[in-house]
Formats: C-alpha cells, sequence, structure tokens
C-alpha cells in the first residue's frame, strides 16, 4: 500500500487523461480506480488513524489537529489533538529518573498490529500519525508524520540574520523562532540555540529549554560559511541546503541529549540569512524511540548516514512567514520523497514481509502552498509566478507516478498493490470567523476583547456562553457538568447543537450569495468508546471556505468573512467530507463501489488470511 497524502482525485483524473500519470492510468487499466471516501472532518489525523485502525473517529479518539480540555482551570484550553511529548524527569543530582515519552491519544489496534500479533510480517513506513511506533514482533515500522521537534512542538525552525528588524525579532510568528545575529565587525559569532524543555522548570521560565552553542563563521566575498557545534561541522553555501549538522544539549552532568539540525543559506554578502531547520531527533540517539524495534532507526542510518525525521517535513512555517524560499521548499520536497522512495524500494528488495506500507506527504504540503498559483479566483493569486510554482502540485503528483511506477517494476505475479490518498483537497479562498458568529448570535459573551482576540479560548465569559470553537473543525458546546464552566443542561445539549447547526446552514456569502457551509455534522456521527470526546458539531464547509486562522486558534474577532492572504492557500481541513474523497487505484479489480478509508486495512488482512478484529467497520473491497 502506497499513500500519498491529500491526492486530489479530480487533479489526478485531469492528469491521467492528459497522459501525465502513465503509471496511475496503468493500474486503473489493470484493476481499477475509485474515489475513497474520507473521514468526517478530513483532516489527516483523524483519516490516518482511521485507515490505521479500521474505525470511525469515535473509536479512535483523534477528531481533529486541535482538541480542547474541558476542564481547565477556567474554562477550557487548547491541546495538541494527537498526543504529547513528556520531557525526562531528574533527581536533584542530575540523574536521569525516567526518561522522555511520546503519548499518543489514539484508541485501537492497527491493522499491521493485528496481523503481526497472527504471525504476520508487516513494514510500516512513514504512515502518518503512527507515533510512537506499535511494538511488532513480526515486522518493522518508522514513524512519520507526528514525530515533534526537541521541543516537542509540531515543528519550530529558526531563522539567522544580521538584519532583521525591530518589528520582525517582535513578530509573534507561528512555528518558528527568529535569532539575530551580530558579526561586530567581524565574520564569526557565536549563538544559543534551545533544544529539549528541562522538565525542573515552567514553561516560561528561563532555562526551560536547554541550550547548545552554534559558530558561525561567514565569508561574504565568496558567500559560503560554516557552522560548528561541539566537534561537528558543516559548510554553508549559498542557496544550497547543507548537510546534517549533529548537536548535543548538556540536561545536567549526567544526561545528555542528541539532535541534528540543518541549514539553507538564503543570503550571504551584504546581509546574512539563514533558515535554520527545526532540531530533530537523532536517529542513531532519538530522544524517544522512533521505530520498532527501536534499534531500526540507527540501522538505517547506518544504510544512509543521517536523515530527516521531523514528522512535519516540510517546513511550511517558515515559508509563511517569508523566511523560506519557495524554490528551497521544492528542492526539499524532492530530496525527502526521494529518500522515502530509495528506503521503500530497498525494504521491497529485502523482503521479507506479508504486508508493506509506505507513505508520503508532499503532495498534500504542496497542495496548502502552491495553490495559490493555480487558482486565478485566489486572493494572492500570482498571474506571474513562474511556471515551477505554477506547476508544483502537478510536478509533485508526476513524482508520485514515477514512485508508483517503480514499485510496481517489484511487484511478482502474485502482489497486490493498492494507491491512496487519505482525503482530497481544494482552494482556500475565504475565512470564516466562527467565534465571531456565535457571539454576534447570542452563543458566547467575550468579556475581554484584547484577550479574546489573542485566541486560545482566553478573554471569553464562560458563565454566559453557550457554545464555543476550537480548532479546524470542531465546535462544542459549553455544558454544564463537561466543561469547567459549563452552562448548557446536559439534557438541552442535543437540541442546541441542533439549532446552532440549522442556523449555520442558512449562512450565505454576502459577495456571492453561496452558502459558506455544505453540512454540518452532530455528535451522533460518531460512534464507540471515545464518541463522548467529539465535538458537537463537526463542520463541513463549502468549496473555498474553511474556518479562519482566528477561529482555529479559539479567538474572537475580526471580520465575519475575510479573504485568505497567505501562502497556505489550498485547505481540506474542514470540508464537507462528501466533497473530500481521496484517490484509490488498485492492479486488482475493485469490487466495492463506494470504498472508505476504514476498508484498506480489513481487505490487506483478508488478503493475507488473517481474523478481522470484531470491532473493525470496513469492507473487504476486492471480494465480490
Amino acid at each position: 500500500m502506497l499513500g500519498f497524502d491529500g491526492m486530489e482525485p479530480a487533479v489526478t483524473d485531469d492528469m491521467i487523461e492528459r497522459g501525465a500519470l502513465p503509471n496511475f492510468a496503468a493500474l486503473q487499466e489493470q484493476g481499477g480506480g475509485r474515489r475513497l471516501q474520507s473521514t468526517i472532518p478530513p483532516q489527516s489525523p483523524v483519516a490516518w488513524n482511521s485507515f490505521a485502525t479500521c474505525q470511525n473517529p469515535g473509536a479512535h479518539n483523534i477528531f481533529d489537529f486541535i482538541r480542547r480540555n474541558p476542564r481547565g482551570s477556567t474554562g477550557p484550553l487548547p491541546l495538541v489533538g494527537t498526543g504529547r511529548l513528556d520531557p525526562p524527569t531528574l533527581a536533584p543530582d542530575g540523574a536521569l529518573t525516567k526518561p522522555a515519552e511520546a503519548v499518543s491519544f489514539r484508541k485501537g489496534t492497527t491493522f499491521w498490529s493485528a496481523a503481526d500479533a497472527q504471525g504476520i510480517r508487516a513494514k510500516v513506513l512513514n504512515i502518518p500519525f503512527c507515533f510512537p511506533p506499535d511494538p511488532l514482533e513480526n515486522g518493522l515500522m518508522m514513524s512519520g508524520l507526528g514525530v515533534p521537534d526537541l521541543r516537542g512542538t509540531t515543528s519550530t525552525y529558526f531563522a539567522l540574520s544580521d538584519s532583521f528588524t525591530t518589528a520582525q525579532l517582535n513578530e509573534d510568528i507561528g512555528g518558528g523562532q527568529r535569532i539575530p545575529l551580530s558579526f561586530d565587525g567581524a565574520d564569526e559569532t557565536v549563538i544559543a540555540i534551545p533544544g529539549p524543555r528541562d522538565a525542573r522548570r515552567r514553561f516560561n521560565e528561563s532555562g526551560a529549554y536547554t541550550e547548545t552553542a552554534l559558530r558561525l563563521q561567514i565569508n561574504r566575498k565568496d558567500q559560503r560559511g560554516n557552522v560548528m557545534a561541539d566537534d561537528h561541522a558543516v559548510t554553508l553555501e549559498k542557496g544550497v541546503w547543507s548537510d546534517w549538522l549533529p548537536l548535543r544539549f548538556v540536561m545536567s552532568d549526567k544526561v545528555e541529549i542528541s539532535g541534528i539540525t540543518r541549514f539553507f543559506p538564503q543570503e550571504i554578502g551584504e546581509q546574512v540569512r539563514i533558515y535554520m531547520a527545526c532540531v530533530q531527533y537523532h536517529p542513531e540517539h532519538p530522544y524517544t524511540p522512533l521505530s520498532a524495534p527501536a534499534e531500526y532507526s540507527a540501522e538505517l542510518k547506518g544504510r544512509y548516514g543521517l536523515y530527516k525525521t521531523i514528522g512535519w517535513a516540510y517546513d511550511t512555517h517558515a515559508m509563511r512567514q517569508y523566511d523560506l524560499e519557495e524554490d528551497a521548499f521544492l528542492a526539499d520536497v524532492d530530496m525527502t520523497m526521494a529518500w522515502r522512495e530509495q528506503l521503500t524500494l530497498d525494504e521491497i528488495k529485502r523482503g521479507d514481509f506479508d504486508l508493506l506500507l509506505s507513505a508520503w506527504t508532499a503532495t498534500d504540503r504542496v497542495g496548502h502552498m502552491f495553490w495559490r498559483f493555480r487558482d486565478e479566483k485566489h486572493p494572492v493569486y500570482e498571474p506571474d509566478a513562474p511556471e515551477r510554482w505554477r506547476m508544483a502540485l502537478e510536478n509533485t503528483y508526476k513524482r508520485a507516478d514515477v514512485i508508483v511506477g517503480r514499485v510496481r517494476e517489484e511487484l511478482h505475479d502474485e502482489d497486490t498493490l493498492f494507491v491512496f490518498s487519505d482525503h482530497g483537497f481544494g482552494s482556500w479562498r475565504m475565512g470564516f470567523n466562527l467565534n465571531t458568529w456565535l457571539r454576534d448570535n447570542g452563543y458566547l459573551r467575550v468579556a475581554n476583547p484584547e484577550q479574546a482576540d489573542r485566541g486560545f479560548l482566553q478573554g471569553i465569559d464562560w458563565r454566559q456562553t453557550r457554545a464555543y470553537t476550537m480548532g479546524l473543525s470542531s465546535l462544542y458546546l459549553n455544558v454544564r457538568g463537561r466543561e469547567t464552566a459549563g452552562i448548557v443542561p446536559p439534557g438541552e445539549a442535543t437540541a442546541l447543537a441542533a439549532e446552532i447547526a440549522d442556523k449555520l446552514r442558512t449562512v450565505k456569502d454576502p459577495a456571492t450569495g453561496g452558502n459558506v457551509f455544505s453540512n454540518l455534522y452532530l455528535a451522533e456521527v460518531y460512534h464507540g468508546d471515545a464518541a463522548e470526546d467529539a465535538p458537537d458539531i463537526s463542520l463541513g464547509y463549502a468549496p473555498n471556505y474553511q474556518n479562519a486562522r482566528q477561529a482555529s486558534r479559539g479567538g474572537v474577532g475580526g471580520p465575519l468573512i475575510e479573504p485568505v492572504e497567505d501562502k497556505w492557500s489550498g485547505e481540506h481541513a474542514a470540508t464537507d467530507y462528501q466533497l473530500s474523497a481521496g484517490i484509490l487505484f488498485s492492479n486488482q479489480p475493485i469490487e466495492k463501489d463506494s470504498p472508505c478509508i476504514q476498508d484498506l486495512g480489513v481487505t490487506a488482512l483478508k488478503h493475507v488470511q488473517a481474523d478481522v478484529p470484531s470491532e473493525y467497520e470496513g469492507e473487504d473491497m476486492l471480494a465480490t
């Protein structure tokens, strides 16, 4: 099974028709092609966990990129939706008492674990949101999307420059940190880079993050330089990705933590501007296990050298903040797709497996960042953009087609191949400030407008608030006994959710007269042991609309509908799932007319003659 995150069927179909995806076309002719029904909502963490567990979100407990803790001290609080990273704990003398631990919020059993328990050998490579890795007795696993950086964030990059303005340094940038360089007339400087959190200190306390020193040497005339850390060094060259630089963080005289990073110098001359990747796990000495067995990540380092371990593999944060250029981003896409292709082909050739699963996320990230170049109606469309940017999405799909072709060359006659995506894609032209709508319609009350504008569910008068939104696609009621300061009687919650959903279905964009929402889904669409944690309403936006960023981060304020003036210009996260199906191709006839993502694992288990757990919801797509 080859998964390509976010591949859009309409684009794929058009490219097949034009002869641009010959290997997808060959699969379609050989076995068949279908739309693959995604999840409610069609978000990557939700859909990939439904793929893994063959169950709906109400069973596996992942509903959004962002979840909320309803029992905060004063009201609900935002959390990462998929899991957390607990830092190590140290004794007063600095000795390690407990190592760092990755915790997943996912419930349920993955189908490869169910297969493994029956003696079936699986190789699971970079499947998104399967971190920490599942223990496998008969196979191997390498985690992908979901692996945090050493700070425990999705990915926090660093921008280094000697020309930052005060405004740039004071700007609150998402997913990054700007560090000024001061050469003081010389072409050498030393800076401190934060790494893993020290659990002995509070988040906002000085020294909360263990640091390491980097020494930069710059030759402005040659537009080159060096970066050194301890006894390691890498060369810098303008416009070229550097090699990986190992880093060492001393948390105490008894605890050291290893990491890696690399650099992309955007300018070395009168000004110096250098992008530095987030500090990632060292595959030979990972902060927490990256793989199963644990030594597999080190084995790969022995095969290939140091390699990217961060789950959020492409730095969309830095590109959005103009701290990483488009061409550097696309060069990284090429390198990362190639590395995962090599790993996949090598593991196929090494054999010793019954199931092999591998995934790529570039198809999704390029869609997010480059859709603005292919939608003439997008607010930041650039008609004169270079062709390599306008065709970036199609070129990434072509790269996926090459991967499919090379895998097909390795197949034996009895092998079954599936190629799929977890959801589709589309343009994101307009953001809808849902908390603003809730406020204006009497469902939410603001106590402190300045705090509420900053987001994170602050500044809200919970004693007079009945509903709120936090996350990309989730609306919650402030239910008595569930939320800390809840006021909605539990017996009235269902009727209130239906009332709000009915009103939202009638909301129209005054500029077009079209509906903002295609559908709204009440919590009853979910079932399972985790259903009580589901959003009271899951949003289903019409094409071109999504939650505005203000609403996604739990903020209140701004216009009701606003244009998306952001490089992040393509979306799917809160689109009506009926409008955001993924792709599905196979070299075997697909008998099921309307397959869904939960079917893939069940089909795989049936195909290798394994027992299917009774709680699984999918069907065998190949059965007549």
